[in-house]
């Protein structure tokens, strides 16, 4: 495990906002922070996170506080955004950023300090011995962490419902607690703009095939949650039955329309056992075989098709490597 007070792995931090100009063509370490309103815990954030990385990029989503300007008096590279757009655009700017500089690792870690910047050390460990691309903190993994069961409580059902959809089981879906290699970086491109960015991120993981590992940490809540828990896991249910729409198209609409047509067959063979037995057709029972038959056959053709349809924009996005946000903002 590497050890904080070693920094051989780690070069001293450079950021656009030091006075003295320097610009580093390579990083070991970056992290990035989403910050929206954060002017109460950004700096000491950005402080305690220095001595541990080669970079801080703090991606300001809009703020109406002086988040950017206390995020850049403290050392960090300050990405500000014209308004607020949510967690997954302020990723898609943050991680264009981080990957300018070449890093060995890139974390992110939220803006609100309930996040350890010490344990940023085990959080890179796998990538920087290569034996992950993607490392999730988990808040349920062999600690004691003091979660409102409430917290608990919702926090398992969305992990157990996104591991279910997206085919990637982990023990805590949420977590903003991560770590990353250049190369999977590269496959993540959020269509998700919100606070539901994590759950897409199991989806591109499954379908980038990428290794992703397991660490515990620690968190610290000391704030109010900013926002009402059940409005966010019902957005968060929401969103989940959206991407296995579209990225697992053959779960969600085939496997019902096979389960239709089993059931339509298991109805239409009472609807000729009647008719042979009575010499009277059925007619309710058979409107309604006929009504599972049609519709699980078009709902299996849908599901091959959106699934055809889905390998081909993987494969496009490949080829043509395109950020969903093209346009860097500009830092004030």
């Amino acid at each position: 495990m590497l050890a904080r007070e070693s920094n051989a792995w780690s070069a001293e931090p450079t950021s656009t906002s030091q006075k003295d100009g320097r610009e580093k063509d390579e990083s070991g370490i970056v992290a990035v922070i989403p910050a929206y309103n954060e002017e109460r815990f950004i700096g000491s954030v950005v402080l305690e996170t220095l001595p541990m990385v080669d970079g801080v990029v703090v991606v300001d989503d809009g703020s109406s506080d002086r988040t950017a300007r206390l995020a850049r008096a403290a050392g960090a590279d300050v990405i500000c955004l014209s308004q607020n757009q949510g967690k997954g655009a302020a990723l898609n700017h943050g991680f264009r950023r981080a990957l300018s500089r070449n890093p060995r690792a890139v974390v992110i870690l939220d803006a609100d300090a309930q996040h350890d910047p010490e344990e940023l050390p085990i959080m890179v460990e796998p990538i920087l011995n290569d034996d992950a691309d993607v490392v999730i903190g988990s808040r349920f993994l062999g600690t004691k962490n003091r979660i409102p069961r409430y917290r608990q409580l919702g926090q398992s059902l969305l992990t157990k419902a996104t591991n279910v959809a997206s085919g990637v089981f982990v023990t805590d879906s949420q977590s903003g607690y991560r770590a990353f290699s250049p190369a999977a970086l590269r496959q993540l491109n959020f269509d998700s703009l919100g606070l539901q960015v994590e759950s897409e991120m199991q989806f591109l993981i499954k379908r980038s095939n990428l290794r992703v590992v397991e660490v515990p940490i620690h968190v610290h809540y000391l704030d109010k949650a900013k926002r009402n828990p059940i409005r966010h896991g019902v957005q968060i249910l929401d969103l989940l039955l959206g991407l296995v729409a579209r990225r697992r198209p053959l779960l969600f609409f085939s496997t019902p329309g096979l389960l239709l047509v089993l059931m339509g067959v298991l109805l239409g063979s009472t609807v000729i056992q009647t008719l042979a037995r009575t010499q009277v057709l059925p007619v309710g029972t058979a409107l309604v075989t006929t009504m599972f038959v049609i519709s699980g056959i078009l709902l299996g053709i849908t599901g091959v098709i959106l699934h055809s349809f889905d390998h081909l924009v993987t494969h496009l996005r490949s080829e043509f490597r395109v950020s969903p946000l093209s346009d860097e903002p500009l830092d004030s």
